[in-house]
């Protein structure tokens, strides 16, 4: 019975590390104020400027999904409220014909993700990982953190003017791990 658990646990690690993150196209860089030339639009604000995906360490929270404005070294980071981060900050980098943005909403996310690979962006001390999703919220993008974690409650977290708004329907940052070519929409 042991050896039989012991085969199982093995065989279990083996199938969910053969798929590494080392593998994967995308990853993060340290932003410093200069959007590199592979990272990954986001999409646009209100003036029509891009915007890009970024990720925010928050002290004994965890790593958090951040909206990236070119040039600007604070992001308002959506947990437990809005927290300023002006250090800490990685902006996603990679092939953007790899990505592409699904719809979804909080109730069944969990089975919209069966088989395909949702972009990691963080995750939350204690709680699990989070994903990373967007909107489109008075005439712009807003990128932020969706806690997937929690099934059939799976929200999207979002800065709103200083306010840590969330809501239940939204798009997915997906990659696309087979030979297809996708196009990322602007929004």
């Amino acid at each position: 019975m042991a050896r039989t658990i012991c085969v199982a646990i093995f065989v279990l690690f083996t199938c969910q590390t053969s798929y590494s993150l080392r593998d994967l196209d995308y990853y993060w860089r340290e932003y410093t104020g200069e959007v590199p030339e592979d990272a990954i639009l986001g999409g646009r604000d209100i003036n029509g400027n891009n915007i890009y995906i970024g990720q925010a360490y928050v002290k004994n929270e965890g790593l958090v999904v951040v909206q990236i404005t070119p040039g600007v070294r604070q992001v308002l980071a959506p947990m437990k409220g809005i927290k300023k981060i002006d250090k800490y900050i990685k902006i996603l980098c990679g092939p953007q014909q790899k990505v592409f943005w699904m719809s979804s909403n909080s109730s069944n996310l969990h089975l919209a993700l069966i088989d395909k690979h949702a972009v990691i962006g963080g995750h939350e001390d204690g709680l699990g990982y989070i994903n990373i999703g967007r909107i489109s919220h008075e005439g712009e993008v807003k990128i932020g953190k969706i806690n997937s974690f929690s099934a059939e409650s799976a929200q999207f977290y979002f800065n709103d003017n200083g306010l840590e708004r969330l809501i239940t329907s939204y798009e997915i940052l997906m990659y696309n791990d087979k030979d297809l070519d996708v196009r990322i929409k602007p929004y």
